[in-house]
């Protein structure tokens, strides 16, 4: 018996067909594709400026104390100037009046001598912060080291020591180092050439010898912005930064792109000081 004809007729996709699924499949595929890279490349944006975010908040967690505290003389308080002669040679290259101008809790500069900072560290465009206080802390007499005494009752002016002797009229005396810290931006950082990085010059002694000690506070940063308010007698201070990524964040597609930071603070120890 013979099999009619539609018995033999096999059904199936058509050439035509076929293409038109692959070319959805490949349409598909595509659009995945890009939006996985959009969405990947979002995600390593977001996150390297989450690095210069912490970065900068590092910053901001370093200088917040010291500004709080700038201006602490205790019960006491510096004359206007001290004077030169006060201040040993061997911490002179930055100039006397970043140590004689204690009666100013903080300044800005827009520069610092070149026996401070070489030209060449300096990163020029960027602000100089510095700050003045006493240690929180009563130590003892220490040679080398810049010391404050705070008279019991302060019935006379506080002074300045840096021989580690206490003289008889102020044996009862407190004794509280002196701080002097400098921040500002260098063009590079430590083991990295490219990168510029935000520094600190901190008064200090070396083997009995008065000396500002240099060290990096966070690489990365590219520029310090410092706005007194007011200038003349400032009662708080406005940072601003920019970070960007340094050598080791190999994972920031953009290495050129930086992050703008602000943020202010008030100066607790703010009260009228000698003009």
């Amino acid at each position: 018996m013979k099999r009619p004809a539609f018995a033999t007729h096999q059904t199936g996709l058509t050439l035509v067909e076929l293409l038109v699924a692959m070319t959805l499949v490949a349409t598909l595929t595509a659009g995945g594709l890009a939006t996985y890279i959009r969405v990947t490349a979002a995600w390593r944006l977001q996150a390297a400026d989450q690095r210069r975010h912490e970065r900068g908040q590092y910053v901001f967690g370093t200088l917040e104390p010291e500004l709080q505290m700038a201006g602490y003389f205790g019960a006491t308080r510096p004359a206007p100037v001290l004077s030169a002669a006060t201040v040993p040679p061997s911490v002179r290259s930055c100039g006397t009046d970043l140590i004689t101008r204690l009666d100013r809790p903080v300044e800005k500069l827009s520069s610092l001598p070149a026996g401070c900072v070489a030209r060449g560290v300096l990163l020029a465009g960027s602000d100089v912060l510095v700050v003045r206080r006493l240690s929180a802390r009563v130590g003892a007499p220490r040679p080398g080291r810049a010391q404050w005494l705070i008279p019991v009752g302060a019935a006379r002016n506080g002074a300045l020591r840096w021989d580690g002797q206490i003289p008889a009229d102020y044996a009862a005396a407190e004794v509280r180092d002196l701080i002097v810290r400098i921040y500002y931006v260098a063009r590079s950082a430590d083991g990295d050439a490219r990168t510029p990085a935000l520094r600190v010059k901190s008064l200090t002694e070396v083997a009995g010898v008065p000396a500002f000690v240099d060290t990096e506070v966070m690489p990365g940063v590219e520029a310090l912005a410092v706005e007194l308010l007011p200038q003349a007698s400032p009662r708080s201070v406005h940072i601003a930064l920019r970070v960007r990524a340094d050598a080791a964040d190999t994972d920031a597609a953009e290495t050129g792109r930086a992050l703008p930071l602000a943020r202010q603070f008030t100066l607790r120890n703010a009260l009228p000081w000698p003009t």
